[in-house]
């Protein structure tokens, strides 16, 4: 959280004082040094706190990630606010923002700590009983050698590779549908809190169903908004809009939420922390989605083949859960 506070009180300030022409470094001062301030809090947030709730995990964590996403709907309304309104510049708002991080993630890192071990120890006993109690821990290394971690790894990249892309594009896509643009700004607002409620949701929903509980629920919603959207774009619908964006906001809300609590329940307290940055990459993976989503504009003039190109990749998911899912089966029996 240290490391976290100077990176991007750093960043920000720092980008505050560019002036044209110097985009390599706002690359490095925004991208680099702000990104890694966001990461490496989020990862200590999430790693720390949900140690704490271990028959839990999934709804912990489901209340974290959406701490963590509606930071883009409140900080980036304010931000809006402030310089198209004309309050103060960008450049002072790059600052603003940048003090008050970094103040905020010196005063948590006075109070957020890891359980010790006596403590972590009185909570595997107690969740014993649960069936969120792993056998034991394993390292990172131990982690990428099962066959259990890729299979989630890549279902999370498919899932967060759809929710990345419609709302990278979510605008443009509800106009497409023939919302105006008054609403279609509202729609996207609607999609930013459904990825909140979402995580919170499907948390709640994995520490009752399980893993395959909230992979099959998560499944259904992807088909659906997928199915919802693609009717609106070919037949110019405005009404399956908002309920499509709903349902893939949620299920992108899903994908995080449902990592963090999988990294826990099947690879133990130990290494949580490594484990679940590791597990996080699939959010780097699948932010090229919407690279592929353009491209796939730029050729065919309509968003209707991305989405075409989602229902393959629920098809995928589908696959994996079903794996997944009968393997675990087997082995139980």
């Amino acid at each position: 959280l240290l490391l976290s506070a100077v990176f991007t009180c750093f960043g920000f300030a720092a980008t505050a004082y560019l002036t044209f022409g110097h985009i390599l470094l706002l690359y490095l001062f925004y991208g680099v040094c702000v990104g890694c301030g966001a990461g490496f809090s989020y990862n200590a947030v999430v790693g720390s706190v949900s140690s704490w709730f271990p028959e839990k995990r999934g709804f912990a964590s489901g209340v974290l990630l959406m701490g963590f996403g509606a930071s883009t709907l409140v900080l980036g309304s304010l931000a809006s606010a402030f310089i198209d309104g004309g309050i103060i510049s960008w450049q002072m708002t790059f600052a603003l923002f940048g003090v008050i991080a970094g103040i905020a993630l010196l005063i948590g890192s006075l109070f957020l700590r890891f359980p010790k071990a006596e403590e972590l120890q009185a909570f595997t006993v107690s969740a014993a009983a649960s069936q969120n109690a792993p056998k034991n821990s394993l390292t990172t290394f131990e982690m990428l050698k099962t066959r259990a971690f890729w299979m989630v790894f890549i279902f999370a990249v498919f899932g967060s590779a759809i929710g990345s892309g419609v709302i990278s594009h979510a605008k443009q896509i509800v106009l497409d549908c023939g919302v105006n643009a008054a609403i279609a700004t509202l729609c996207v607002g609607i999609l930013s809190v459904a990825n909140g409620f979402g995580r919170v949701l499907f948390g709640m929903l994995y520490d009752r169903k399980g893993r395959s509980g909230a992979m099959y629920t998560a499944i259904l919603f992807l088909v659906g908004a997928v199915v919802l959207l693609l009717f609106s774009l070919k037949a110019a619908a405005t009404l399956p809009v908002i309920p499509g964006l709903l349902l893939v906001g949620m299920a992108y809300g899903a994908m995080p939420t449902t990592s963090a609590a999988f990294v826990a329940q099947q690879f133990g307290p130990k290494y949580y922390a490594t484990n679940f940055s590791v597990m996080n990459l699939t959010l780097m993976v699948s932010s090229f989605t919407s690279v592929i989503s353009s491209t796939l504009v730029a050729s065919s003039g309509s968003y209707i083949s991305s989405f075409y190109l989602y229902l393959v990749f629920c098809g995928v998911m589908l696959l994996i859960s079903l794996l997944l899912n009968g393997r675990k089966a087997k082995q139980s029996v």
